[in-house]
Parts: structure tokens; C-alpha cells; sequence
């Protein structure tokens, strides 16, 4: 046992170390981002005490459009190489708690644990990292990457995202938290366990509300002043990273047809060129709701990576995925056996969801051979999955339920809990 868990151990201490330091590395480029402009942290604490402590509940705060920052040529001038930016031992030190705290509110899980939310983060590094410019731009870039046009026209192509590393800070800090505290069973299940909790969130999205409060209400502690006070430097920035998180983590509810319906409507508005979808709106709001919306299926599409990634990875997250169910089944707390509709359910995961995600990555035209990749990948599982998948789900089933019998057998015998 002490070995177990010491590579446990190991393992989430390179976790946390490897998230500090991603986000340690996008930190120092919207510090850069910023030239010679120094927060002011007594104005960010003292302006707005609901927006440190919490005002309504997060499925309030849902915005349609976020208004991203303009192109600014002169902001660009005199932005410093990321690299050489300083960022304080005190300011790292308690980035590496922050991280180290979420890690610890994450549960036992076998999918909804703190190694899943590292693999989303992975994916949204990967896809911010993949945002390219179009491929008439790529000449041009190449022999001019200062040129005031370029910089300009690659802003407008990437909807603003590539030139501000808070929205890309951001989008990395909500897939960390995005499942902090989560128990392991759906929405409709954690609302009948804890109706006090259901009823604060109004019975939608309760667990990614939770975790959401959960993450926040650390963040705006006082041991976190000084990162706080280097990650934000105005009032403003505070307000667009809450309502970036806010719409990253409440994207990740797929279930709440609401939701889906409002998102699907947003993003016939922002992509669709047919007139029923057509609206009349100004070219920076048209901007900025293009760059919401793809930040949102960004999130969506890492929430669901392994789908969209080389097989033995989506059997390896799909095993835990079917664990996590089975094991919430067989100890009381689902009425469902997964057994019963996994290998059907996952086909029609893939028709209805993963490969229409895919396409619509494709479709919004920023991610470059990501999206292609991410597409062939989804279909190729599907197809694999179509041949093997009750094989599989036969042969989970067969182990699974002989090591729920066998903790059973341990647990009447000599009281060890499995």
C-alpha cells in the first residue's frame, strides 16, 4: 500500500506542478501583454466587494456576448518578450497553492478527478496554441510578423483571442476547476442528494455551479492578494475574467437542454449566413460574439478530448467514465446500470454530439489542423467503437462486478473498506 501511494502521490505533485507552471507561463504574457501599465491592487479590492465575495448564482451571469479587448497597436509596441517577465517568488508561490488547494477539492473519482481536469487543460493549451491565421495571411506573417496590418487582420481573423493572454489565462484556469468537489453522480441524482444545494443553484447546473463558487470564493481569499493583484490589473480585467469563467464552466453542463438550445442559437447567429439566422448588430459585437462562443465549444470540445484523440486514450477515459457509473450503481446512488445502454449510448454520443462538436470546430475556421484532427479521430473511434463496443462493455461489466464482489467479500470479512 505505502508504494500505491506514493506513486499517487507522484503523480498528482506533477500534476500540480506541471498546471502551475502553464499557468505560470500565461500569467507572465498577460503581465507582458500590459508593457509598462502596474496593477493597482488596493483599486480592484476596494471597487467592487459583490464581484470578491459572490452576487447572484452563476447561471445568472451567463453572457451572450463578452466584450473582448480592441486591437491596440501601441499596446503591442510596447509589450515585453514573456519570457524575460519577473514574476514575483511570493506571486508563484501562491499560484502553486491555488493550484494545490483546487487538486485537493477534486474527489476520489475514477473520471471526474483532478488527473480528468488536467487532460482538459491539456486540450485547451493545445487548441489556444493551434489558433492560426488564415492561410492567405501565412506569406505575409512570415515576412512581417510586427507589421501593424498583420498584427491587425490575424486579431480580427482569431476574434480577438490570440491578442489577449487573460481570455487565454482564463480558459485554462476554468478547465482546472471546472469539476472541483464533483461526487461522481449526474445533475438530476446530486439534486436529490442535496436538495439545499439544488435549490441555491435553482435545480440546473447545480455541480458545475458548485464548483464553480467552490473555485472562486478561493481565488478572492486573502492568502491569493498578490496573485490576484498581478493577474488583474484593473477592474475591468477582473470583471472579463469572472464572466469568462463563468460561461467556460457553465458550457461543460451538455445535459441541460436550456442551455444547449441557447448555445445552438448563439452559434447559428455568430456562423450561419442564412437569413433566418442573420442579425442586425454592429461589426465589434459580431467580434466579440463569434470569440464567446468559440471560447465556449473550446472548452466543450477538451471537456470531451479523449473522444477526439487516438483510441487507446478514449478507451482509457471511457473504462474510468464507465467505472465511475457502474460503481455509483452498484453502491446505491444511480438507479441505472450503465451496462444496459453504454455500448448503444456511446454511438449515439458520437452522432448527436462529438462529431457535430468536431465539425463545428472545423467550421469556425481558427483551430487550423486541429479541428481536422480532432474530426478524424471522433470518426475513426466511432468507428471502431461501432465494432468493438459491446465487446467492450461486456468485458468492463465482467470486471468491474467481480471487484465490487470481491470488496464486498473483503468488507463482511475483516471490515477494509475497497
Amino acid at each position: 500500500f505505502p508504494d500505491c501511494m506514493n506513486n499517487l502521490y507522484d503523480r498528482q505533485t506533477r500534476l500540480i506542478d506541471w498546471n502551475t507552471e502553464t499557468l505560470l507561463g500565461l500569467l507572465k504574457k498577460v503581465v507582458a501583454r500590459r508593457g509598462d501599465s502596474s496593477p493597482s491592487r488596493r483599486r480592484i479590492l476596494e471597487a467592487n466587494p459583490a464581484m470578491l465575495h459572490g452576487g447572484s448564482i452563476p447561471l445568472e451571469e451567463v453572457k451572450e456576448i463578452i466584450e473582448l479587448p480592441e486591437f491596440n497597436h501601441r499596446t503591442g509596441k510596447k509589450q515585453q518578450d514573456p519570457d524575460s517577465v519577473e514574476i514575483s517568488s511570493q506571486v508563484v508561490s501562491q499560484l502553486r497553492e491555488y493550484v494545490s488547494c483546487i487538486a485537493n477539492q477534486y474527489r476520489n473519482n475514477a473520471f471526474h478527478n483532478f488527473e480528468h481536469a488536467s487532460h482538459v487543460a491539456m486540450s485547451v493549451i493545445k487548441l489556444l496554441s493551434r489558433i492560426v491565421a488564415p492561410r492567405e495571411m501565412e506569406a505575409e506573417i512570415i515576412g512581417a510578423a510586427n507589421n501593424k496590418k498583420t498584427a491587425a487582420t490575424l486579431h480580427d481573423h482569431t476574434y480577438g483571442i490570440t491578442s489577449d493572454p487573460l481570455t487565454q489565462f482564463a480558459c485554462a484556469f476554468s478547465a482546472l476547476i471546472h469539476d472541483v468537489d464533483h461526487v461522481g453522480v449526474p445533475n438530476t441524482r446530486l439534486s436529490e442528494d442535496m436538495p439545499h444545494m439544488a435549490e441555491k443553484y435553482t435545480y440546473r447546473s447545480v455541480a458545475e455551479q458548485n464548483s464553480l463558487d467552490i473555485a472562486w470564493q478561493m481565488l478572492m481569499e486573502d492568502r491569493f492578494t498578490e496573485l490576484r493583484g498581478t493577474l488583474f490589473a484593473t477592474q475591468a480585467e477582473l470583471q472579463r475574467f469572472r464572466e469568462l469563467v463563468v460561461n467556460s464552466v457553465m458550457a461543460t453542463d451538455i445535459v441541460d437542454k436550456d442551455l444547449k438550445q441557447l448555445r445552438n442559437g448563439r452559434w447559428d447567429k455568430a456562423f450561419k449566413k442564412d437569413a433566418e439566422s442573420r442579425i442586425v448588430e454592429s461589426e465589434r459585437d459580431a467580434v466579440n460574439r463569434k470569440a464567446t462562443i468559440v471560447i465556449e465549444h473550446l472548452i466543450q470540445a477538451s471537456d470531451i478530448s479523449h473522444t477526439m484523440q487516438h483510441w487507446h486514450v478514449y478507451r482509457k477515459w471511457n473504462e474510468r467514465l464507465f467505472e465511475e457509473m457502474y460503481t455509483a450503481f452498484r453502491e446505491g446512488r444511480s438507479e441505472v446500470n450503465p451496462a444496459t445502454f453504454w455500448s448503444k449510448g456511446e454511438i449515439g454520443f458520437f452522432d448527436f454530439y462529438i462529431i457535430p462538436l468536431a465539425r463545428k470546430l472545423k467550421e469556425c475556421g481558427v483551430f487550423g489542423v486541429s479541428s481536422d484532427e480532432f474530426l478524424n479521430y471522433a470518426i475513426e473511434n466511432r468507428r471502431e467503437w461501432e465494432a468493438r463496443g459491446e465487446e467492450i462493455t461486456a468485458e468492463m461489466v465482467a470486471k468491474f462486478g467481480k471487484e465490487f464482489e470481491s470488496c464486498e467479500e473483503d468488507d463482511e470479512s475483516d471490515g477494509y473498506m475497497c
